[in-house]
């Protein structure tokens, strides 16, 4: 039965709640995207994902699509096998210790079931997308966080608690900054989104262009094309940082492939080319000729198509 059938998935991110209607060999039936930039409560939060998940059924009824199970992409710390959401809470007044799950089954009557987005995103490239074929893979997704997810043998690697592939906390500089949550020159403090915005208001610190407003990391992006000379540093800088997380993750793991995903995958080649070259250049000789590294192919669709295909495999009693 189940490889006919359809689940729903659903990506709570940062802004937005994007859902879809996945057929189990990765067809997308329906999508949805909500904005959630109001969203500030709980209460709040599971009405838009209870009205969502009634929208997106009604439209793939009239085609007789009846999805069999939900499965959820949310941030933070994430008890899969319960379902619930620990935290942190993102922003969203109690949005920790969230049965999320058993609110999803009581409302919609679907088994419902949760995990962390950088684990569905990770197992969604790894069944549909660039790391398909591969038995040894590492995601990484570079946004306004860095998150990850591994692949050992076919198998996603959870770790103690679920915990396994928080990349973006190691620490690639030891007496640097303390990031956000305390923890002294993390990979994501340096290299994310958020890093590239803080590095260039930086630079232009003190000169005209800095009463021109606020940047986000794919205007800098954009301006680095252009031939903005703050611009061009930093997006330089950042690829070399990024490139040298990617060799510690090579050296430890000895992946086949690394798969970078996330927005800021979604920047020219030239910069994956940057990324790329620090990697290679700065591992060891037997890894040169070895590890791939590619662009994530799924790019947004990731976190629900993971999602959907892992509450079908739960749903038929498989672990991911």
């Amino acid at each position: 039965m189940l490889n006919y059938a359809s689940a729903i998935g659903i990506d709570i991110g940062r802004n937005s709640l994007k859902i879809a209607v996945v057929k189990t060999g990765g067809e997308i039936v329906a999508s949805r995207s909500y904005s959630i930039n109001k969203v500030k409560s709980r209460d709040q939060l599971l009405t838009k994902l209870f009205e969502a998940i009634h929208d997106i059924r009604q439209a793939v009824f009239s085609e007789s699509i009846n999805p069999i199970s939900i499965g959820i992409a949310a941030k933070g710390f994430i008890d899969n096998q319960s379902g619930i959401v620990l935290g942190p809470d993102q922003g969203i007044k109690n949005w920790t210790n969230v049965p999320l799950a058993k609110l999803v089954n009581d409302e919609t009557g679907l088994p419902a079931f949760v995990d962390n987005d950088a684990n569905m995103m990770t197992i969604a490239e790894h069944r549909f997308g660039a790391a398909r074929g591969f038995k040894n893979v590492i995601f990484v997704a570079l946004r306004s966080g860095i998150g990850g997810g591994i692949i050992i043998n076919g198998k996603l690697h959870r770790g103690v608690a679920n915990a396994s592939g928080e990349i973006g906390q190691m620490i690639i500089k030891y007496d640097g900054e303390a990031s956000d949550i305390g923890i002294v020159g993390t990979f994501e403090h340096h290299a994310s989104a958020s890093a590239v915005v803080r590095r260039y208001n930086e630079e232009i610190s003190g000169t005209q262009i800095s009463m021109e407003g606020r940047f986000g990391c794919k205007d800098i992006f954009e301006l680095s094309y252009n031939g903005s000379p703050e611009a061009v540093k930093v997006v330089k800088e950042n690829a070399e940082i990024v490139g040298i997380g990617l060799v510690n993750l090579i050296s430890i793991f000895a992946p086949e492939i690394i798969i970078v995903g996330g927005g800021m995958s979604e920047a020219h080649i030239s910069y994956f080319t940057m990324i790329k070259n620090k990697a290679i250049a700065n591992s060891l000789f037997k890894y040169r000729s070895e590890v791939k590294i590619e662009k994530a192919d799924l790019g947004s669709k990731a976190a629900f198509m993971g999602s959907a295909y892992y509450s079908l495999n739960r749903l038929a009693g498989k672990t991911l």
